[in-house]
């Protein structure tokens, strides 16, 4: 399971640093953000996601027993992943998405 989550990150690393929600976002959406000051946070979560920072805090989470923080953000992680891809954001967030979506499933089984 590790290797799942590893792969969509070295393979974000191998083409050089990208954001993965970023390009898909409709332009309304990001202006929305720029205007409500959020886009630097939200350049923070997507930049972490890309790196496979928030999904080793999922694990993390999920390994040190907190099982509904760990749930929430492997799922968000996934869910957001998987609707960037289908707005038209590539293979590297659906990749993200499955991978996470994945973990969760295996992690709550263990």
């Amino acid at each position: 399971m590790s290797l799942l989550l590893a792969l969509p990150s070295a393979a974000n690393f191998a083409g050089g640093l990208t954001w993965i929600w970023t390009p898909a976002l409709p332009l309304p959406l990001l202006d929305l953000l720029a205007r409500a000051g959020l886009l630097d946070a939200w350049l923070v979560v997507d930049l972490l996601t890309a790196a496979g920072g928030l999904g080793a805090a999922g694990v993390a989470a999920q390994a040190g027993r907190e099982r509904a923080a760990g749930t929430l953000i492997l799922a968000a992680v996934s869910v957001t992943s998987l609707a960037a891809a289908a707005i038209g954001g590539g293979w590297l967030p659906a990749s993200y998405g499955l991978a996470y979506g994945v973990a969760l499933i295996s992690l709550r089984r263990m």
